[in-house]
């Protein structure tokens, strides 16, 4: 038999590869997903593939995926590029050598894109992935990450992942459908077995004879058509011929499986001994090593044999010689054929060949049913793993060492130790695997801890409560501080999520008297007093704390940066925009330096909410899109996608884009019903997006019916988003004739004010309408002066201070003074057309004594509203002067999409360099014709 699988019957699935590639070298980047059983030919297939002269314009990188490989952090991510040219990974610091594991896999995403950017400027790229659901949780993170972020890049990606095979889910499988499904175009191929032509094609490649379609149909109907399969079958006939007697004398196993395992067992012994220990070493092995493992005086010799079997492969053209099972089904075979004291012989030879993380699962494969020396090695290696930020691979460990304890006292507490570690890096659906063997574990604290933490995440409060509650209780009996301290910040969140804040903020504060460095306990304190008293007092709880975080310093750690992200958008909801901002900015800096991802979604999406009111409008969809993209990649918590959609509905709401608004408010509205843990913070964001979209069409009636239940309550998270909706509900209920109850609102507007910087312009403008809709324009004017005179110390929102100078526009001309009047109303209009605010600006334009003219007719004017959304980002960004790799960084994008859009810009525009682009966007381009 020939040392490959033959490759017959995939003709189809070939020419469609060939017309993926074609279409990704065209900058139409691809998604091809390849699926069967064990031995359907997934693999020969792709082998078959990469020989076809076509390719040679591609660069490679692949990895292949391995069980024994799933606890390695990023361990996928470094084979690709450990596969690409050395001279062009070193151009990227975080993919050289090995990658922390603390780095947030959209991190490790955005700097593969980065590195695809600088791959396709010299040929198109292929990454391919073998046994991709074997992969790491974290790599196909990043995968997902990166493949979701493909625009106009020059890429094709094909994985391949066994269906069926062996009875295990792997817990990537749920990531990788929803990966297959998120990605636009992606191709799904389904490997089945052969027709009877291909079966006879095969036949005839493997025995050198033709044969009857009687026999082809017999040996499909016992296979299935798989090719693995019938390949091990015809190896075993006796003089290499197959005729319909030698096929009934030849023994067909019910199952794979059970052929190789017949296989092994015709082969010399030699031969059969050199193929069990490249079974044990699982790895590509040097043929000297392999026979020093096999005990078997000649490899070479023994190799024949196994190598005309097909169950494994040789490479003597490689410095090494190495040799490897042919295929994973078959070392599984192999594998489970050894006896249990040769194989524990063979796993304890091979740990003198691996390195030492390999080691540490041929000691335990080795090991007898109970190992108390090697469960405490185990033990500490898990707790230096977990030191160095490789929480699962600690886990790992940690389950082996379970295994071998003698007591169910001491499995249960490595079994809830791993627990602990997984749900520490929010690995749900590997916890959810080990609930079972948890519940089954006598109670204790961790065991509480455990089932909490797996009641909140599936919003199951009342029983999020009573686990932390039974935690707190049973760390108090038992003496440990470490579980106390968890189940106090455990049950202060869940206490928060419940609206009971001040039970919340004792929580918190008791954890934090046993530990102040534990971040999620400032953060979880912060939140209830930000709900129960107001974000000020918050934020004067959060001034006690290490002074890096009040002045960022060189020193400024990991754990600073979460506080510096909590500080920030403590900061927006207290009206402090400017700072906020400045803090969320810092913090995001901060966080892709020091590799962690703390609050990274929520930090996004608030910088945004400060944008939107600040006018920096333009930037409003890039910080959107930066937190969707975390948040859609899984590693962002569900309430933060409320906050994304509400910045977007706000933004298209302002500038008259009323289908896009409305598609983002229902998309909120549907996360108010799918959120399981923060309804009422979902609930109250709906409410200011849905007046905000009715202050935009001039409907007070509906702004007033959607802020009123926020009026009535002003505590919890109607008090946080007091920023977003006082002024709202002040101006509907004076459009609405309501003048009483107007100015109590914005007699308590006015107070709220003294400590909240963004609302004193608001406050100035409503008071000066309401004293002008009352008919008092002498007391209008004063009022509405004293706020444009104080615009400068305040974050004052753009849109209210154009409302402001409108207002005051329209009390000058009513008083007579025309000129003045219109001065105001055109210093108005300027800045409403700087950020597009359509609806506002029509409203301005028509109250203009003198409407004036567009400032521009020319053809940019026209052209520039035909740029996609994409364009204009990137048109926005090159008009702050980043290079096109610093845009690609911005947006999560590859340098060349943002190449691929810029050209596109260019030609719209009639401009031809980069230059006039920045020129053309500094004068204000991007705001023209309105």
């Amino acid at each position: 038999m020939n040392v490959e699988d033959p490759f017959v019957g995939r003709l189809a699935e070939l020419t469609r590869l060939r017309a993926c590639a074609l279409s990704a070298r065209a900058g139409r980047p691809g998604l091809v997903l390849i699926e069967g059983e064990a031995g359907i030919g997934k693999t020969e297939l792709l082998r078959h593939w990469l020989r076809d002269p076509s390719l040679r314009a591609f660069t490679v990188l692949r990895a292949r995926c391995d069980t024994s490989e799933q606890d390695f952090v990023f361990g996928m991510v470094q084979q690709l590029i450990s596969s690409a040219p050395g001279s062009l990974v070193g151009e990227l610091s975080l993919l050289t050598g090995r990658i922390p594991a603390s780095t947030p896999p959209y991190e490790v995403g955005s700097r593969l894109l980065e590195f695809l950017g600088t791959l396709q400027s010299e040929q198109p790229v292929v990454l391919l992935i073998d046994d991709v659901q074997w992969a790491d949780a974290a790599s196909l993170q990043a995968c997902s990450f990166v493949l979701r972020r493909l625009e106009a890049d020059a890429v094709l990606t094909v994985l391949t992942a066994r269906s069926t095979g062996d009875g295990h889910e792997p817990h990537s499988a749920d990531a990788l459908r929803r990966l297959v499904g998120a990605v636009p175009g992606s191709v799904r191929m389904a490997l089945r077995g052969l027709d009877v032509e291909h079966v006879s094609e095969l036949i005839t490649r493997v025995t050198g004879q033709m044969v009857t379609t009687y026999l082809a149909e017999d040996l499909r109907d016992r296979t299935a058509g798989n090719p693995l399969y019938m390949s091990t079958l015809l190896a075993e006939l006796p003089d290499g011929t197959l005729t319909e007697t030698s096929l009934k004398a030849l023994p067909v196993p019910s199952s794979l499986t059970a052929a190789i395992r017949s296989q092994l067992a015709h082969l010399p012994g030699p031969s059969q001994a050199l193929v069990e220990a490249v079974a044990v070493l699982g790895v590509p092995s040097p043929l000297a090593k392999v026979g020093w493992l096999a005990e078997v005086e000649d490899p070479s010799s023994a190799v024949e044999a196994a190598l005309r079997s097909g169950l494994v492969r040789w490479r003597p053209d490689q410095p090494a010689a190495p040799v490897e099972i042919a295929h994973a089904m078959q070392r599984q075979a192999v594998i489970e054929t050894i006896a249990p004291d040769r194989l524990r012989h063979l796993h304890a030879a091979a740990v003198h060949l691996v390195d030492r993380h390999t080691a540490w699962a041929h000691r335990v494969a080795a090991a007898g049913p109970l190992d108390l020396q090697l469960a405490a090695e185990l033990v500490d290696a898990a707790d230096e793993a977990f030191a160095a930020g490789e929480a699962d691979r600690s886990a790992t460990l940690l389950l082996w060492a379970a295994d071998l304890e003698v007591t169910r006292a001491g499995r249960e507490r490595h079994l809830l130790r791993a627990v602990e570690r997984l749900l520490a890096i929010e690995q749900f659906t590997r916890v959810a695997a080990l609930m079972p063997r948890v519940r089954a574990s006598a109670p204790c604290a961790a065991r509480s801890l455990a089932l909490g933490a797996q009641a909140l995440h599936r919003g199951t409060l009342p029983a999020a409560e009573a686990h932390s509650l039974a935690a707190l209780e049973e760390s108090e009996k038992e003496g440990e501080t470490h579980t106390e301290i968890a189940a106090r910040t455990a049950l202060s969140a869940v206490l928060n999520f419940l609206g009971r804040y001040d039970e919340g903020i004792e929580a918190a504060r008791r954890a934090l008297e046993r530990d102040p460095s534990v971040t999620y306990a400032w953060i979880n304190l912060c939140t209830g007093l930000a709900l129960a008293q107001g974000p000020q007092t918050a934020l004067r709880e959060l001034s006690q704390v290490t002074p890096t975080v009040l002045r960022v310093t060189p020193e400024t750690g990991p754990h600073d940066v979460a506080l510096l992200s909590l500080r920030g958008i403590l900061r927006i909801a207290s009206g402090s925009l400017k700072r906020g901002a400045e803090d969320c900015r810092t913090a995001l800096e901060l966080g892709r330096a020091h590799s962690v991802s703390t609050l990274s979604d929520f930090t996004q999406t608030h910088l945004a909410t400060a944008q939107y009111l600040l006018g920096d409008w333009e930037d409003v969809p890039i910080s959107c899109e930066r937190g969707l993209a975390i948040t859609a990649n899984g590693e962002g918590r569900a309430a933060a996608y409320a906050w994304e959609y509400a910045a977007l509905c706000w933004l298209a709401a302002g500038r008259g884009e009323w289908a896009a608004a409305l598609e983002h408010l229902h998309a909120l509205e549907n996360r108010s019903v799918t959120d399981r843990v923060d309804t009422a913070h979902t609930s109250a964001l709906c409410a200011v997006s849905r007046a905000i979209y009715a202050q935009a069409r001039g409907d007070h009636q509906a702004m007033l019916t959607a802020v009123e239940p926020l009026a009535q309550s002003k505590t919890g998270w109607a008090g946080q988003l007091q920023v977003y909706w006082l002024p709202l509900h002040a101006e509907a209920l004076i459009g609405l004739g309501r003048m009483r109850e107007a100015e109590a609102e914005i007699s308590h507007l006015r107070v709220t004010a003294e400590d909240c910087s963004c609302l004193r312009a608001s406050a100035s403008w409503l008071a000066g309408r309401l004293a002008s809709h009352r008919g008092n324009l002498a007391l209008a004017r004063t009022t509405f002066e004293q706020g444009l005179a104080s615009l400068y110390q305040a974050d004052a929102p753009l849109l209210h201070t154009a409302l402001l100078e409108h207002d005051y526009g329209l009390v000058l001309r009513h008083s007579g003074h025309t000129a003045a009047a219109d001065k105001w109303l055109d210093e108005a209009r300027q800045r409403l057309r700087r950020v597009q605010a359509r609806p506002f600006l029509e409203r301005c334009a028509q109250d203009l004594s003198q409407p004036a003219q567009p400032a521009t007719t020319t053809r940019e004017a026209v052209v520039v509203r035909e740029l996609s959304a994409r364009e204009r980002e990137i048109a926005h960004l090159v008009g702050r002067g980043l290079t096109n790799k610093e845009i690609g960084k911005e947006l999560f994008v590859s340098s060349k999409t943002v190449e691929y859009h810029l050209s596109h810009v260019y030609e719209k525009l009639a401009l031809t360099n980069r230059r006039e682009l920045r020129d053309h966007v500094q004068r204000g381009i991007l705001t023209q014709g309105n």
